[in-house]
């Protein structure tokens, strides 16, 4: 209660209002410390990753819209680390993952000797621009990766399995419009890698952001050597065309 006549009641309502501001700060504070801090990933592309998938092709201009997907532009949660009780230890965003992956396609394309342009929008007849050969879209259908602990350990520490896939819609078109190629592309990676036989791998990738640049990676180069894919496109002679070394890690 409030006593004290007009100047008494002024001050009460203001220490009552302090009071409340506190309490909501206080409540904002416990629903914060409730909250997994997200961390954010930063992909990149990997050139040559797929054996065959550089200098390939002769220099034809190729356009390349923007990549469409549902996953917009803004933070995208691609899954989670999970502690060895099943619990979330940290959910995984990838930022602008259209224009990430649209970016390596470019990367790839121009790697194997083609000439990308890239396209502000999709053009309104799905017709390449003038003094392009060809127009190549990319609807991003599916990124994901999810690293998981598990109760064992090694010598190297704790033993995990991490999955991760980039899944692709491409469409290829010629200066007509007509469909050269359409289909999907799945690029994969799994830690540790799958046995051989007697043989069991290590980890070859541990951070989130390399697995998943790596499924990506994979997602832009088994696209380039997809026969489908080449056949329609001018191949270099075989003599000119330069060897890609195999990369480090092993294919699935």
């Amino acid at each position: 209660m409030c006593f004290g006549g007009g100047t008494g009641v002024l001050q009460c309502r203001a220490l009552n209002r302090r009071r409340c501001c506190v309490a909501i700060l206080i409540a904002a504070a416990l629903a914060l410390a409730g909250c997994k801090p997200r961390a954010t990933l930063a992909l990149h592309y990997l050139p040559g990753f797929v054996p065959g998938s550089q200098n390939i092709f002769r220099p034809a201009k190729i356009a390349v819209p923007p990549t469409t997907s549902d996953i917009g532009v803004s933070d995208y949660q691609v899954g989670s680390i999970y502690a060895d009780d099943g619990n979330i230890k940290a959910p995984l965003q990838v930022r602008n993952a259209d224009r990430t992956f649209n970016d390596a396609l470019i990367r790839g394309l121009r790697d194997a000797g083609l000439v990308p342009v890239a396209l502000d929008s999709n053009p309104e007849d799905g017709k390449p621009p003038e003094g392009a050969d060809f127009i190549l879209n990319s609807d991003l259908k599916q990124l994901e990766l999810n690293k998981r602990f598990s109760p064992n350990w090694t010598i190297h520490g704790q033993y995990f399995t991490m999955n991760a896939i980039v899944r692709v819609k491409y469409e290829l078109k010629n200066r007509d419009g007509d469909v050269l190629f359409s289909g999907e592309i799945n690029g994969t990676e799994t830690e540790p890698p799958n046995p051989v036989g007697a043989e069991i791998f290590l980890p070859l990738e541990t951070e989130p952001a390399e697995s998943l640049s790596v499924a990506m990676s994979r997602a832009v180069g088994l696209l380039i050597v997809d026969p489908k894919f080449r056949d329609p496109l001018p191949l270099r002679a075989a003599a000119d065309a330069t060897p890609t070394p195999s990369p480090s890690a092993p294919q699935p």
